[in-house]
């Protein structure tokens, strides 16, 4: 039997509509651990002390930790992609124009390509008053706060020390989805206990940290350092206590998107739109994801604890699959059957010299999962007494 205490970790990249593809793969883990546990109850917020999301991650995130009328998860995991084929065509309608007939380029010039206004209504309904302190376990969610042009984390771990980021979920998921050129950016207030308002400014929290694993990391070593005794002081590259689950969204093939010739005639809207995508965007989300997932490949492996991390992602995706908004019901449906085949691909990590992922183990990602979760299993056992760490300590 497992006795040392990890950390447990669950990072849900950001990726719009390709959200279904760790929607599938949470659907596999979570019906896994039902089984172990002979548990049909059991929820993935039950195994995680920590869950965290950028973007359509960030909603995901919400989606598994928000507390229903029963103080349980508001979804199951099976449930996340009914969500995003139900409402995803209504999210990124694909006739939508703000200016009828208006062309790309006009469009392009004159706002956002959507006006986000289901987003927000169908993230208010799901979400309704809940707010960050009331997450079952603890979240780390990534925005970026164009008012001062930093990262905003709100943070399950910070909400204690600084009561102003106490917002409600529905803002937070709302925020960290605000894609440049996507969707409008997204503006709110909170108030501390004294009254002191303070107002956030925000767009998606791709721009700072698309796969938000290290993020997370660090949030809860902070809390680890400063009010766990249960544990022994811990800094984020102290792999050896982590146990971390990183879920892409799915990439583009690397020779599929862009090259130099076509972006050397970009201005300003050739790098905001081309081929029916924003190529900055995309620039900052898959680059910020592979760096943090070759840098913790690298330091996992040195401190012999790889199987203490597993990143999961498929970087073979062509045409619309590869897109964050073209929400067809054909595209949609091909993205649960791209999460599926990716179960049953091998466990890969990014090469950055070759920009491609590569098969590290003999184990499928399905394999790999069903050894994750056992151990995350036992180390349910092992939290049971304690709860989530450090969500003993947030306001009620």
């Amino acid at each position: 039997m497992e006795t040392t205490k990890l950390v447990t970790v669950l990072s849900i990249d950001g990726g719009g509509i390709r959200g279904i593809i760790p929607g599938t793969i949470l659907a596999f883990l979570e019906s896994e651990l039902q089984k172990l546990d002979n548990d049909d109850d059991a929820r993935l917020a039950d195994y995680f002390d920590v869950i965290s999301g950028t973007s359509t991650g960030g909603l995901v995130t919400a989606m598994l930790t928000a507390p229903n009328e029963r103080n349980r998860p508001l979804f199951a995991a099976k449930d996340i992609n009914a969500f995003y084929l139900d409402n995803s065509p209504k999210i990124f309608p694909q006739n939508w124009s703000p200016f009828p007939g208006a062309s790309n380029l006009v469009k392009s010039l004159k706002g956002p390509k959507y006006d986000g206004k289901y987003l927000h209504s169908i993230v208010k309904e799901k979400l309704g008053d809940k707010r960050l302190h009331e997450t079952l376990t603890n979240v780390v969610i990534p925005t970026f706060d164009i008012k001062y042009l930093q990262p905003a984390i709100f943070s399950s771990y910070q909400v204690t020390n600084d009561p102003s980021t106490d917002a409600l979920l529905s803002d937070i998921c709302i925020g960290t989805s605000a894609a440049p050129t996507y969707l409008p950016a997204h503006y709110f207030e909170t108030k501390d206990p004294e009254g002191k308002k303070r107002d956030f400014n925000l767009i998606d929290g791709g721009v700072a940290a698309n796969n938000p694993t290290l993020v997370a990391m660090s949030e809860v070593s902070k809390v680890i350092n400063r009010d766990s005794p249960g544990f022994f002081p811990i800094k984020p590259t102290d792999c050896k206590r982590f146990l971390v689950l990183s879920i892409g969204t799915g990439t583009a093939k690397i020779e599929k998107k862009y090259d130099a010739n076509e972006a050397a005639s970009w201005g300003v809207l050739g790098w905001l739109t081309s081929n029916n995508s924003s190529p900055l965007v995309d620039v900052f989300a898959q680059a910020s994801s592979d760096l943090v997932d070759f840098h913790l490949g690298t330091v996992f492996q040195a401190l012999r604890s790889e199987e203490n991390y597993l990143r999961i992602q498929d970087d073979s995706l062509t045409g619309t699959l590869a897109s964050v908004d073209i929400a067809t019901k054909e595209n949609l449906e091909n993205l649960v059957k791209v999460g599926q085949k990716l179960l049953k691909k091998p466990v890969s990590r990014v090469n950055l010299e070759t920009g491609v992922y590569e098969p590290i183990d003999k184990l499928t990602n399905e394999e790999a999962l069903v050894k994750f979760a056992k151990i995350l299993s036992r180390q349910k056992q092992l939290r049971q007494a304690s709860g989530p760490l450090g969500k003993d300590a947030n306001p009620k």
